[in-house]
C-alpha cells in the first residue's frame, strides 16, 4: 500500500522482474490483479509492477468525480515513492485516458505508452453514451450469485474470459463460507470514471505508444452470451455491435495518424482482449517494447521541490 494523499492509499502489485519499470493499469471496475494471469510473463525483461486506482479493490480512498488529473496525481505521487523515473504504461480500457494524460504532463518520464483497446476518443463520451443502443440483459438467477464458485461462473459467461481468481476476490466481497454479499465498489462510484469531456490529446504525447485494439467481427464479440438470447435479444445485440465497431473504427483513425504510434488489430476479440487472447497480445507487446527507444534504464529525477513527491466505453453487456 502506498499512500498518495490524505486518506487515499493506492494498492500496488509487484510480479518482480529487473530492467525498465513495465507498469500496468486496470480498466474500469477492475483492480490490478486483472493482471495477475497476463502480466508475470514480462518479468524477464522488465521490473513489472501494477497500480489499482482509488476507490477500487483493496485502494483507499473515493474515485474523483470526473477528475482525470488527480488520477494521474496518484500515478505519479506513486512512482515517486517507489522511485521509479522513466516508465512504460500498459493500460486496458478507461486507463487510456490517464496513460494519455500522463505522457502529456510529464513527458520526461514517459518512456513508451501500451494501449490494450485502450486508445479511444472519450471528448464526447457523455453523448456516445447516450446514443449507445441498450444492451440485452443476460439471464442471472439467484443461484448465479450464491457464492465464489458461482460468481466466477456468471462472470465467465457475461464477460467471455476467465478472469482471475484473485481479481474476483479483489472486486467483490464474500463472507467466511464464501457467500456472495456484493461489489467492493458501488456502482454509483464506477461511474464517476466513465464521465467526463477531457479530449485524448495524441498530438501532445512525444513517446512512442502501441495500441491493440479489439476488433468485433460478430455478436459473440460484443455479447459473449448471445447464445441464450431470444430474436429481440439478439436484434439489440446487433445494434451494440455496429455502434461497437463505429466507434473502434473512428478511434483508431484518430489514434495511427500520428507517427509516434503503432497500431495492431486482432479481429474477433473482445474487450478483454488480454486474457481472451493472450498470446497474442503478449507478441504484440514484445515486438513493440523491444526496440530500442523504448526499452530503457529508469533514471529516477530528483524534484526540485522535496514536497513535490508528493470514460468507459462498454463493449460488453457485463458488469464492467
Amino acid at each position: 500500500m502506498t499512500r498518495v494523499a490524505p486518506g487515499v492509499a493506492l494498492e500496488v502489485v509487484d510480479w518482480g522482474g529487473h530492467g525498465s519499470p513495465l507498469v500496468f493499469l486496470a480498466g474500469g471496475g477492475n483492480t490490478a490483479h486483472v493482471f495477475d494471469d497476463f502480466a508475470p510473463q514480462f518479468a524477464d525483461s522488465f521490473h513489472v509492477i501494477g497500480i489499482t486506482r482509488r476507490g477500487f479493490g483493496a485502494s483507499a480512498g473515493a474515485p474523483p468525480a470526473a477528475d482525470l488529473d488527480t488520477l494521474v496525481t496518484d500515478i505519479t505521487a506513486t512512482l515517486d515513492t517507489l522511485r521509479l523515473g522513466r516508465v512504460i504504461l500498459v493500460g486496458h480500457s478507461i486507463a487510456g485516458e490517464e496513460m494519455t494524460r500522463f505522457a502529456e504532463l510529464h513527458p520526461d518520464r514517459c518512456a513508451g505508452l501500451v494501449y490494450i483497446d485502450a486508445a479511444y476518443d472519450r471528448s464526447n463520451i457523455d453523448s456516445i453514451a447516450k446514443a449507445q443502443p441498450a444492451g440485452p440483459a443476460p439471464r442471472v438467477s439467484p443461484a448465479d450469485t450464491a457464492d465464489f464458485e458461482s460468481i466466477r461462473a456468471v462472470y465467465e459467461r457475461i464477460e467471455g474470459v476467465r478472469e482471475p481468481d484473485s481479481e474476483i476476490r479483489a472486486t467483490v466481497r464474500f463472507d467466511s463460507a464464501d457467500r456472495y454479499l456484493g461489489e467492493v465498489t458501488p456502482n454509483a462510484l464506477k461511474a464517476r470514471l466513465a464521465s467526463g469531456s477531457r479530449v485524448a490529446r495524441y498530438d501532445q504525447v512525444r513517446c512512442r505508444a502501441l495500441a491493440i485494439y479489439a476488433v468485433p467481427d460478430s455478436l459473440a464479440d460484443v455479447v459473449p452470451y448471445h447464445a441464450e438470447l431470444d430474436a429481440a435479444g439478439r436484434a439489440q445485440g446487433d445494434s451494440v455491435l455496429r455502434f461497437v465497431a463505429a466507434v473502434v473504427a473512428d478511434s483508431r483513425m484518430k489514434f495511427a495518424r500520428f507517427p509516434q504510434n503503432t497500431v495492431v488489430d486482432l479481429h474477433g476479440s473482445n474487450h478483454y482482449v488480454f486474457l481472451q487472447r493472450p498470446t497474442q497480445v503478449a507478441r504484440a507487446m514484445r515486438s513493440f517494447l523491444s526496440t530500442r527507444r523504448i526499452v530503457r534504464q529508469p533514471d529516477f529525477p530528483q524534484p526540485a521541490d522535496p514536497h513535490d513527491t508528493i470514460n468507459q466505453h462498454t463493449r460488453a453487456a457485463g458488469r464492467r
